[in-house]
């Protein structure tokens, strides 16, 4: 399994739930440099490219990150790496963190934290749970989530399908 590093996520982190809030400039209002950095993000990138809200350009990531730490939003760089080979960083930064493996539409929406409960079972008759930050701590363990999915999609069960599941591994990255 080789996993390209595909870029970086800007993100809000609730320990106690292991979830992330992608992007946290997008929620604040009346801003205008949050507004205008949310849409460079949307013209440069996620409206442009068939992508998962994955920014693979380290120096827009640097001036979003240092906007948030100004007006005191508690924010982390993610680096988000999958099997996806098409858009791929070179930048040599320093993993601080492996948080886990996660199976994705987008970073705004997780398979695996809106699912998990409905697998639970199984993937506890395989010794597989959740580590600290609520994700998987192998890609074996996601993909063994996936074949899950799948199954309960071909059987019938009506749950949200609209994007293609990605598995992920996320870490903190220090810019």
């Amino acid at each position: 399994m080789n996993l390209y590093r595909n870029g970086f996520v800007v993100s809000q982190l609730n320990n106690q739930c292991g979830s992330y809030n992608a992007w946290p400039l997008s929620d604040l209002s009346d801003d205008l440099t949050a507004e205008s950095l949310t849409n460079e993000a949307d013209d440069r990138w996620f409206i442009k490219y068939d992508m998962q809200h994955i920014i693979p350009d380290l120096n827009f990531i640097k001036v979003y990150y240092n906007y948030c730490k100004n007006i005191n939003l508690d924010v982390k760089v993610l680096l988000f790496e999958s099997l996806n080979s098409r858009i791929v960083v070179d930048d040599k930064i320093e993993i601080k963190e492996v948080l886990g493996f996660d199976c994705i539409g987008t970073v705004y929406y997780s398979y695996l934290h809106e699912e998990y409960s409905e697998y639970r079972q199984d993937l506890l008759e395989k010794n597989i749970t959740l580590n600290r930050n609520g994700l998987f701590d192998s890609f074996e363990e996601v993909l063994y989530f996936v074949e899950l999915r799948k199954k309960a999609i071909a059987s019938g069960i009506n749950i949200e399908d609209f994007w293609d599941e990605t598995i992920v591994k996320i870490s903190i990255v220090d810019i």
